[in-house]
């Protein structure tokens, strides 16, 4: 099982290409309208590369946007989904930030915790969509905003505009993203934000000076829509440092300063949080988190697997071979070497608590469980991975440039790029469906059910 079960109530409209035509012409029709403007030499390269990633994610995620305030986009209803809107519908975002003391006793707010950025954006959609349609807005945008961030942080590494754009692909349009979308809450598709802040935290670690506080602002946003994320991104930023450090390399202070100023931002949300896991309801014992949840959402060895999706789908085995060629041909290039190991730390952390089932202990992540406080309820280690593979592809990304690719081979290789996202992610059986809105609410004893 790639994810729960179909709830009996689920409904499947018949929206295939045959059965309505109109809507797969509709996204179409403005899919390649938007692709056409990007070619537009007015607007600035950052404009015209957010057109083409949109028109483009319109044209691959069709139907969506003809039903985005018809149908739900993704199996429906889900434990996650079902929640996360009626928690919307309760208003639990807005009780927290009009009560943030009365929070502390709140069962919805113990519940879901700081990280509710994403119903605010929900609420922002609300304005002009049904609550059914400002999810799947967001649906629709964040993989384009992961493509499109992807695409900010490989060029100001390369500066190369072309190679930015194809190598952002894999990374916001990846079939974990979708499995996502499919079946859990909203913000673990919101991947866009690790890029973004790894974006201000490059610009920072050039420039220096107040974009310093930006990447610490872009952290605090991030860690408010994603707190798994906002580890993600700790970890990344942390081992960086750590290496410039031992290597004495230049402007490491920088670094340094860059996560003092995250910290700082986020230190109100995380000492939230803190008082938020205090008193009598809790979720699980730090036992339960680890055995129930952490070991059994992982990156697995054996069989080879991201958080049980066949790796040769889940990643792009093109931009696999293009990061490993650009591993050996630039390893004595120290952009090379720095994401390497900060990979590599992200993916030993992606493994979760065991290497093999039960018997092998990961002694990196028992060491971040002791060290790092609140990491106990970590119970999705797989998001690590993430990390992992925006730096490979951003690895492939230095090698074509190196190479000084041609944009007709750029050309073919996005072409066998779209080929290969049809095969291996949108005939996925993790893919997400349309389905028929059904009717939710909480129920009226839901916490005592959830808390022990």
């Amino acid at each position: 099982m790639y994810g729960p079960p179909p709830d009996p109530r689920q409904k499947i409209p018949a929206i295939e290409v045959f059965d309505d035509p109109w809507a797969y012409a509709v996204c179409f029709g403005v899919g390649v309208a938007l692709s056409a403007l990007s070619m537009w030499r007015r607007p600035p390269p950052t404009l015209r590369a957010a057109l083409f990633i949109l028109g483009q994610s319109i044209i691959l995620t069709a139907p969506l946007l003809t039903f985005l305030d018809t149908y739900v986009y993704g199996s429906f209803p889900t434990i996650d989904k079902s929640g996360s809107l009626a928690f919307y519908l309760d208003g639990v975002h807005v009780r927290m930030l009009q009560h943030p003391i009365q929070s502390l006793t709140d069962p919805a707010a113990r519940l879901i915790g700081v990280h509710i950025g994403h119903l605010w954006v929900t609420q922002f959609f609300d304005i002009f969509l049904s609550p059914i349609g400002a999810f799947n807005a967001q649906g629709l945008l964040y993989p384009a905003l992961g493509w499109w961030a992807a695409y900010l942080l490989f060029r100001e590494v390369t500066g190369r505009e072309r190679i930015s754009v194809l190598m952002g692909f894999p990374f916001g349009m990846g079939l974990h993203t979708f499995r996502d979308l499919n079946w859990y809450t909203i913000e673990k598709a919101a991947i866009f934000w690790l890029p973004l802040y790894l974006w201000f935290a490059y610009r920072a670690w050039r420039d220096g000076g107040r974009k310093i506080w930006a990447a610490g602002a872009a952290f605090g946003l991030l860690s408010w829509m994603n707190l798994y994320l906002g580890l993600v991104a700790a970890a990344l930023i942390a081992t960086a440092a750590g290496c410039m450090l031992l290597a004495r390399g230049a402007q490491w202070r920088r670094v340094v300063k860059i996560l003092g100023a995250s910290a700082l931002v986020v230190a109100p949300l995380g000492l939230w949080q803190w008082a938020l896991l205090q008193g009598n309801l809790t979720l699980g014992s730090p036992e339960r988190f680890l055995f129930e949840r952490a070991a059994l959402d992982g990156f697995t060895l054996s069989p080879l697997r991201w958080n049980r999706l066949e790796v040769h789908r889940a990643l792009n085995m093109v931009a696999v071979g293009l990061a490993a060629w650009g591993l050996f041909a630039g390893r004595r290039d120290g952009r090379v070497r720095l994401s390497a190991v900060c990979a590599l730390v992200l993916f030993v952390l992606s493994i979760g608590p065991f290497v093999s089932g039960h018997d092998i202990e990961n002694p990196l992540y028992w060491l971040a469980r002791a060290a790092v406080p609140g990491f106990w309820r970590v119970a999705k280690p797989e998001v690590f991975f993430h990390g992992t593979w925006l730096l490979l592809l951003g690895i492939a990304a230095i090698q074509l440039a190196r190479i000084k690719t041609t944009g007709r081979q750029l050309a073919v290789l996005y072409g066998l790029f779209i080929i290969a996202w049809l095969l291996m992610v949108r005939t996925h059986p993790a893919y997400p469906p349309m389905t028929v809105p059904t009717k939710t609410r909480l129920a009226p004893d839901w916490a005592e059910k959830v808390f022990q």
